[in-house]
Formats: C-alpha cells, structure tokens, sequence
C-alpha cells in the first residue's frame, strides 16, 4: 500500500536538483540604480539647483519617491504570481532608502554650506571703506567688505556678552600717525564666539593680531545677531562710545577664500556622501545575493 508513492519519493531524492541561476542583471541592477537615484537626488539637493530652482528640486525628490512606489508595486504584483520577488524587493527597499537619505543629508549640506555660497556671492562687496567717514547704513549690503589703509582692530575697546557661549566684539577703528582715532560711531565690527575670555585679549580668526589684515566677510548667522548687539551694547556704556547702526564682520585676511571654502565643503560632502551610499549598497547587495543564494532563488 502505497508502493508506489513511496518509490517516487525515494527516486526524486536522488535526482539531482537544477542549479539556481545567478541573475547577474538584477545584481547589476541593484548595484548601480540606487546609487545612480541616490546621486541624482543628492546632486539636486546640495548645489546650485536647489539655491535658484527650489520647486525644480523637490519636483525631483517626489519623482524619486514615486520611483520607489512604483517599484514596490512592481515587486507586490511579481509576488502575487510568484514570479522570483526577490529582487524588485530588494530594489524598492533601496530606491527608498535612497531618496530619504539623499534629501535629509542633501538638505543639510545645502544650509550648512551652500546656501552661505549662494547668499554671499549675491552681496555686495566694498573696497576702500573707512570707518572714520563711512557709516554702517551705507554698506548694509555688504557681503565682503576690504578697508582702507589705517584701519586696525581697537582691541581696547573689546566687549563679550555671555549667553551660554560668549559672544564677542571688537571695534573696528582708524589710526592716525599711529594714534587710535575718537570715532562719531562705531558702526563696524569684527565678532567671534569663545575668544575674548581675557579682559580686552580678543582672538577670534586665524592671525587676527596682524596688522595686514584689512578686510572682513559679513557674518550670516542670523541666531547671533541679537547677541552681539547685546555685546554692542555692553561696549557703549564701558567705554562711552556710539554705535549708530552696527554691523558685524569675521576678521579674515582673504574673505573671498572663506567663501569658496562652503563650496569646497559642499563638493567634498558630496563626494563622500556618494562613496559611503556605494559601498553600503553594495554590501548589502553581496549580502542578499547570498541569502537568496540559500533560498534557491537569484
């Protein structure tokens, strides 16, 4: 009784199976396509589209979530008629993590660094200004700003107010025949955080003690801006000066490379942010090429 069952089964355990083949196109697939729809994304968020074009860019971003929608339904319809799943999974799985981690990292580098690129570059730049004639309101549209030959830092006159971080000031004044000049107003000022520890000893910037330096970048943090006119204010009662309508610059020997240094960073995130998202992918592509491997299925 049953003889015959029994037979078969005992014939199909000798028979050899069919080797699984491997399907190197969804392999191939799965390599390069998130990495590609990574790039793009992350390409779109970081630089020049997203500062001019922001509906452009997230335009892009909502294609590249639909992408990763309509493979998911792909890879659902494919399982209904148990067609191997397996990698239009996969491919949905990584087309989404794609798209989230290149807009949530691209839209960190944009506003860590490129937008400052952006936003400086649009200001205007002076040349030759003077703060014992010029006032603050004439260069309010200042991104960088190169002054005129006397103009020194008047670190006695150096105030810090302290809010968790100490926000630091210092005038920036005018010297004649080597004497400090008594200013109507001292609208013009070189700021830091952290640097002016010492009683009138302020730090902030690279050389800022040499007398070369003449020129200063514009500062963009707006978070800062009420704390430095607080230190603003603190020097006017120290010292009994004025400061009609300050304005508040990172002392710098060469403001247009600080500039260009958001763009290098911008550049070089990017760069990495590719490498890493490569690497990882394929890992984990080499990683579920084997565990489908044990599945008997490629």
């Amino acid at each position: 009784m049953g003889g015959d069952g029994d037979g078969e089964n005992l014939k199909m355990i000798f028979v050899p199976r069919q080797r699984s083949r491997i399907n190197y196109k969804g392999i191939l697939a799965n390599i390069f396509l998130p990495t590609l729809l990574f790039t793009t994304v992350f390409w779109v968020m970081c630089f020049k589209v997203h500062y001019v074009s922001p509906n452009l860019t997230w335009f892009v971003v909502f294609a590249a979530f639909c992408i990763s929608a309509l493979t998911a339904c792909t890879a659902y319809s494919r399982k209904e008629d148990d067609e191997e799943p397996s990698w239009y999974t996969y491919a949905a799985g990584a087309f989404f993590v794609a798209s989230i981690t290149a807009t949530v990292f691209g839209y960190y580098v944009f506003f860590t660094e490129t937008i400052k690129f952006g936003d400086y570059l649009t200001l205007n730049t002076y040349a030759a200004i003077n703060p014992a004639v010029n006032v603050g309101q004439t260069v309010m549209d200042s991104g960088r700003v190169y002054f005129s030959h006397g103009v020194v830092l008047d670190f006695q006159k150096t105030a810090g107010f302290k809010h968790g971080d100490t926000y630091c000031v210092v005038p920036i004044s005018h010297t004649t025949q080597g004497q400090m000049d008594k200013l109507a107003t001292y609208d013009f000022w070189a700021v830091g955080v952290n640097c002016c520890e010492e009683p009138r000893k302020f730090h902030c910037g690279a050389n800022v003690m040499n007398p070369q330096i003449r020129s200063g970048l514009r500062l963009m943090n707006a978070d800062q801006l009420p704390f430095y006119r607080l230190a603003v204010q603190q020097a006017e009662a120290a010292y009994g000066i004025t400061a009609a309508h300050p304005v508040f610059y990172h002392w710098t020997q060469d403001p247009l490379m600080q500039i260009y240094k958001h763009k290098e960073n911008a550049v070089r995130f990017f760069l990495i942010g590719v490498f890493v998202f490569f690497i990882s992918n394929f890992v984990c592509v080499i990683t579920a090429t084997f565990a489908f491997a044990k599945m008997g299925r490629f």
